[in-house]
């Protein structure tokens, strides 16, 4: 008992409380809640009102209008929620105009869509369901001369149920495929082709993943249309309830959700609403991102990506090299010498561009999976001279859990437990005293981190990454889970793989998410 006691009280001596990051905002004000500061300075920088397209069916877009028209006027919280937060209207929280009326709208034939999305034949019907709403765009931005920053595409619930990997519809419901084509045929048919062409267009069909928001956003990469996907079931609940007329859907209430929702529309007109206040210069961090392709030729195919993301928040991603990544061990990966210095170089080369051709000092590369030698040797390649470059795993292996001894309240977020000089624990959730409260329903898991080569303290790698979990734009929240370089990961690897010929320039990162 005195030996457990003695290894619980070393413990103990290890936790390093870090501080909570700091974001800055207008008037070079400096909170910690990105509510807080939207609220009352607004975005560090000044952005034109936002013109917007929406395409969906007829009822979708009427129900865009309605709630574009809430977006614009205050939303109050929710007094049943404690995290909730009076939404003051878009304009105020932005500092921006906001038009309740889209400057393009394109209306879905309901009829062929809904025709479209009851086809039994999975792949088909999620190929032609992307089409009815990324051909239009794709068209518009080709032909005409009317521009906007982002498109608003409105999708009725059963479609989002429908055009999901592993969902079927029965035979009473469905409408048999004209070709019957299963997808082990399918796949024999891009080696040796059909004598008929339109089984050859229902096999090439298969080489697309069956899930319509990573296909619509692979799709729409060539013509560098940006798109925010919303269901009509969150946007017009009491529009769709249950027998016991209920909403069909849990949602959050309605204030957090135009917070969210108003945040990635913000960032995904080509704005910030917030970027980091302390972070250092002259740093650059990368996220790299690996989905295997399922090729039927090889086993081992995956593509490799990479994340690049500065304090501003400003992200790309940079498609890579397709090859023999995957190795016999469940989701691991490893470069070749060459591909991993091509990465780096690819990534030095944008960030020069963003700072008048000065390379960075230090370049943090993210992993989840571990680093190599020739991995190694390869990133240290291609950073130029004079940059220092630290390669950075960091996992949740759900394999520590931490415990108050009294009290109702959970572990702190921003709690490390350093194991030596190279290894640490960090806890990115747990209870926050600005909130009140822990967001989460489970106990907090930290996450492993580990330095497989640099010389950078683990002090700062952790200051670091706790910084770099208040960089997600996809919502309005304290702090994230993961940072992120590898919160989007695995969505990024899917679009980069969801249809055969993905475009290879790199693009920013609001166009993955």
């Amino acid at each position: 008992m005195a030996t457990r006691r003695n290894r619980q009280r070393k413990a103990t001596r290890k936790l390093l409380p870090l501080a909570e990051p700091r974001l800055l905002f207008a008037h070079e004000q400096k909170l910690e809640d990105p509510k807080d500061g939207l609220l009352l300075f607004g975005p560090p920088k000044s952005h034109p009102a936002i013109e917007y397209g929406v395409i969906g069916t007829e009822e979708g877009i009427a129900q865009f209008k309605a709630w574009a028209a809430k977006l614009a006027g205050a939303i109050d919280a929710d007094p049943k929620v404690g995290s909730s937060v009076m939404f003051p209207g878009f304009e105020t929280a932005f500092r921006t105009g906001w038009n309740a009326d889209p400057r393009v709208s394109i209306t879905v034939d309901a009829d062929d869509l809904d025709r479209t999305i009851r086809n039994r034949d999975a792949h088909q019907r999620v190929y032609d369901a992307v089409d009815l709403f990324a051909g239009p765009i794709r068209q518009w931005v080709t032909e005409e001369d009317a521009k906007v920053a982002l498109w608003f595409v409105v999708v009725p619930e059963q479609l989002w149920k429908l055009c999901r990997p592993n969902q079927t519809i029965s035979k009473a419901e469905g409408v048999t495929s004209d070709t019957g084509l299963s997808h082990r045929n399918a796949m024999a048919l891009w080696d040796a082709p059909d004598l008929f062409d339109d089984i050859n267009e229902a096999a090439e069909k298969h080489r697309y993943e069956n899930h319509f928001h990573n296909q619509l956003k692979a799709k729409l990469l060539g013509c560098e249309a940006v798109t925010q996907i919303v269901r009509q079931t969150t946007i017009a609940p009491d529009a769709h309830l249950n027998s016991i007329g209920k909403p069909i859907r849990n949602l959050q209430d309605a204030a957090t959700i135009a917070w969210n929702l108003g945040t990635a529309i913000y960032y995904k007109a080509g704005a910030k609403p917030w970027t980091l206040a302390d972070i250092r210069d002259g740093v650059c961090y990368i996220g790299l991102v690996f989905k295997r392709t399922n090729s039927p030729h090889d086993e081992f195919e995956a593509c490799c990506g990479a994340q690049m993301f500065l304090h501003t928040g400003e992200g790309i991603v940079f498609k890579g090299s397709v090859g023999s990544w995957a190795s016999e061990r469940a989701g691991e990966f490893h470069l070749p010498r060459e591909q991993a210095a091509d990465i780096i170089r690819r990534c030095v080369a944008s960030y020069r561009r963003w700072h008048d051709d000065t390379p960075p000092r230090e370049v943090f590369i993210h992993g989840k999976t571990n680093f190599n030698r020739e991995e190694i040797e390869g990133f240290r390649e291609g950073a130029p001279d004079g940059t220092q470059v630290c390669g950075i795993q960091i996992r949740r292996p759900n394999d520590l859990k931490l415990f108050r001894e009294e009290g109702k309240r959970g572990v702190m977020r921003g709690l490390a437990l350093k194991v030596d000089k190279r290894n640490a624990f960090l806890w990115t959730s747990g209870y926050v005293p600005k909130l009140k409260t822990y967001p989460g329903r489970e106990i907090p898991t930290p996450l492993k981190v580990k330095i497989v080569f640099g010389d950078t303290p683990i002090e700062q790698v952790l200051d670091d990454i706790l910084a770099l979990t208040k960089l997600n734009f996809n919502t309005c929240i304290y702090g994230d889970g993961f940072p992120v370089t590898l919160r989007f990961a695995d969505d990024v690897g899917e679009i980069l793989t969801a249809i055969p010929e993905v475009s290879s320039k790199p693009l920013p990162f609001r166009h993955y998410i």
